[in-house]
């Protein structure tokens, strides 16, 4: 019961609960009501007017200026996206065309396991000696997309006159609201234009590009193509290069070991005046052998004839002759042991320079041998694109997907209103427990 002697203020449900269940159960009229406001503001006067005279209650409704802001911003929020989106993909959207084409990364050493079109793809790398390369795929793949990519990209084609032609509508082309001219901003437009994805069943890196020119379209995707073959010509000079130069490297060390060898044994040559030690070594030993043969030849006379005829005159002679043989016995015995000039000492030289000289040549043929590795190495490791498709000249537009887009903002949008809704709802029931 309300006491008639007290005044009392009753509040109107609020009106953007009004409008939101209004939007809810009666759409169309509930639009109508709040974007014009005047339906509300002639309601809410009207109950005030009447109320109030009659019981002294105060009835507070709410302002029919704010509901109608509220009531504006719904409907803004509600159909302003759609109606931009089916305006713009409907009429404005100009036609891309679509240029594809699909290529692979090959190399003579690796190999992967793959199933479908990549087992029949390694099965015919395995015959013609080639396999996929999952690695260099990704590389190339990642290089096209690279900001050196299109820095190569506009010093061979006219990039930004491809993107800005007279028939492209003032968001899709280059320059625009959203990309302007620097570098950075051609490299994020590009972004959107061209695409390369990866199949990891088949091994088959996939290049789509986009332009409002069939032959646009088609120029931009051979041109990239034909930079991821520079990038893999240059990985393929640096997988030499690195390869090959240490085994390189090595080799001249060898070669630098065998001519210091080669030079100090023949130094040692012209100072001694003896072009083989050893030799002269054993010519000596030889030499000696006969000169002791011809002493015990000699002092074998001597006992024979000492024993016949101890007078006989050749005892003395014979006894001259063995002690000749032992002066020269001794004398080529001194050419061998001699301190300083004997031949023992000059034999170890010649034999250390020899050995020096036949490990540099050992080192030398095995040097080469690795370079020889290094270099089949390096060819089995090189890498080749190869073109699975060629690039197409598109016929026909593919892009934009018009009614998709349309669809997927108009959805998106639905459930960006849903959620704020929900929030709204959230704090009000709130704010009405608090209280």
């Amino acid at each position: 019961m309300l006491d008639p002697n007290l005044p009392h203020v009753i509040k109107a449900p609020s009106q953007d609960t009004q409008g939101v269940r209004g939007l809810i159960t009666h759409p169309l009229k509930s639009v109508r009501q709040l974007w014009s406001g005047r339906e509300n503001s002639d309601l809410a006067y009207s109950s005030n007017q009447s109320l109030q005279p009659q019981s002294g209650i105060t009835v507070d409704m709410p302002s029919a200026s704010r509901s109608g802001g509220r009531g504006r911003l719904i409907f803004t929020l509600s159909f302003l996206p759609a109606l931009l989106s089916i305006l713009y993909f409907g009429f404005l959207a100009t036609d891309r065309y679509v240029s594809e084409a699909k290529f692979i990364v090959k190399t003579a050493s690796k190999s992967a396991d793959a199933g479908g079109l990549g087992s029949f793809l390694k099965f015919a790398g395995s015959m013609s000696g080639m396999s996929r390369s999952q690695d260099d795929n990704y590389s190339v793949q990642e290089y096209i997309k690279s900001r050196a990519a299109v820095a190569e990209l506009s010093k061979k084609i006219p990039v930004r006159e491809i993107y800005n032609r007279p028939e492209a509508d003032f968001i899709a082309r280059y320059p625009s609201f959203f990309y302007g001219k620097s570098e950075e901003r051609l490299y994020d437009y590009l972004q959107w234009m061209v695409n390369v994805s990866f199949g990891n069943t088949s091994g088959i890196a996939t290049l789509r590009v986009q332009a409002f020119r069939p032959e646009d379209a088609l120029l931009i995707t051979r041109t990239l193509l034909e930079l991821g073959e520079e990038m893999v010509n240059r990985l393929n000079e640096r997988i030499n290069a690195d390869a090959i130069r240490t085994a390189a490297e090595e080799v001249g060390r060898s070669e630098q070991r065998m001519i210091d060898a080669q030079m100090a044994l023949t130094e040692f040559r012209n100072r001694e005046l003896m072009v083989d030690a050893v030799q002269s070594s054993v010519v000596i030993t030889e030499v000696i052998a006969g000169l002791d043969a011809e002493r015990i030849a000699a002092q074998a006379q001597i006992s024979q004839l000492a024993a016949a005829a101890p007078d006989n005159p050749q005892i003395k002679l014979l006894y001259g002759k063995v002690n000749a043989l032992n002066g020269q016995i001794s004398d080529q015995r001194a050419l061998i042991a001699e301190p300083s000039t004997g031949i023992a000492k000059k034999l170890a030289e010649f034999e250390r320079l020899s050995l020096m000289r036949e490990f540099a040549k050992m080192s030398l043929s095995s040097a080469n041998t690795a370079l020889d590795n290094a270099r089949t190495e390096a060819r089995r490791q090189q890498l080749y694109l190869e073109r699975v498709v060629e690039p197409n000249l598109p016929d026909f537009p593919i892009s934009p997907q018009r009614l998709r887009m349309i669809a997927t903002i108009i959805g998106g949008n639905a459930l960006f209103l849903l959620v704020i809704w929900l929030f709204y709802m959230g704090v009000r029931e709130h704010g009405a427990g608090a209280g």
